[in-house]
């Protein structure tokens, strides 16, 4: 196979009678049970890397994948994850045709944050990790083990593709900062409510107050509110956010940013405007391509003056727009 070619993709498409099985199985119903149990499963975060070499130079991505799987040991071991589409990291793999699949140990939330976030431009910044010297793919360090692989079929399934892959080559981990391998414990989540991988490990280090500051970004503002408004509704939702930044902030005193309640307040309003008009919607990353008005850092001063949202009063207590009325639409692209 070429580098560079795109691999064979099956699509699976079902019949009339297994289709209408689907349907039926997605109503709200079946849905709350399938969330009810799943919050029992334990589920373990694995960091899918590759690297893809074009003119010279090595393109690294890496995401936080959803069902990874053992299939079989005999007569020669396979996995399978599932990686959403269309993203950069399919593209990368679709390219390089190899991957690392790395299990990551309890200690290692902050990666796991840093690669469920597919559109940030350097994911190895700070990250430790090394290079294979015979394939050339990353491979993170201080993991329960890491598998190198080989596609060998993937299959079109919704909006997600099941990558199914060869092990070639295993590398056991040391997993603990101490280097003994017996302390290793794998970072897993369970008995909570039920989210993806990549949004279970980001809410984790929101309410632990262990995100890195550096991933404090307005961005991770915008999700940690999404997340918890499509749970439990503004009502509910909005004291606990205003307590989890509140709370993020005291632990990182050197920080430059402290909590701002008209600002957070705002946000707050904008984030549920846009759950209200596509409640549909359970991807953050397509969320917010669809309002990417949530990410603009400026959207605040169509409503309010610089002066206003600069003030004490406006940083200590929620104070109206001084420039026109809060929207009760957003646009939708």
């Amino acid at each position: 196979m070429l580098l560079g070619a795109r691999l064979p993709i099956t699509r699976v498409r079902p019949s009339f009678a297994i289709a209408a099985r689907i349907r039926h199985s997605s109503s709200d119903a079946v849905s709350e049970e399938v969330r009810k149990v799943m919050r029992r499963v334990p589920q373990p975060v694995v960091v899918v890397t590759t690297a893809d070499k074009k003119q010279d130079v090595w393109h690294r991505r890496g995401i936080t994948v959803s069902s990874f799987t053992p299939i079989s040991l005999h007569p020669e071991p396979i996995v399978s994850f599932c990686v959403r589409i269309p993203s950069r990291a399919s593209e990368v793999l679709h390219s390089s045709g190899g991957m690392v699949v790395n299990i990551l140990s309890q200690e290692q939330v902050r990666q796991s944050v840093a690669f469920s976030s597919p559109n940030q431009t350097d994911q190895f910044k700070d990250v430790p990790f090394y290079d294979d010297p015979t394939t050339g793919q990353p491979v993170l360090m201080g993991t329960i083990g890491s598998m190198h692989c080989k596609v060998s079929q993937v299959l079109e399934l919704g909006d997600h593709e099941l990558w199914i892959t060869r092990v070639c080559k295993v590398d056991q981990g040391v997993g603990t900062q101490h280097g003994r391998r017996e302390e290793t414990q794998p970072l897993l989540y369970h008995d909570r409510m039920y989210r993806s991988v990549g949004e279970q490990v980001f809410m984790k280090a929101f309410e632990e107050a262990s995100l890195d500051t550096k991933l404090w970004t307005h961005r991770a503002h915008v999700r940690m509110a999404w997340n918890y408004l499509r749970e439990g509704g503004r009502h509910q939702a909005s004291p606990i956010i205003k307590e989890t930044i509140r709370r993020h902030f005291e632990s990182n005193p050197n920080t430059k940013q402290r909590y701002h309640e008209t600002l957070t307040t705002f946000y707050i309003h904008l984030v549920d405007l846009a759950l209200s008009q596509s409640p549909e919607v359970d991807d953050f990353f397509d969320f917010i391509e669809r309002y990417p008005q949530l990410t603009d850092r400026g959207a605040i001063y169509e409503y309010y003056s610089h002066d206003c949202i600069k003030s004490a009063e406006a940083r200590n207590h929620y104070v109206p727009p001084d420039l026109k009325p809060l929207p009760n639409k957003l646009k939708c692209i």
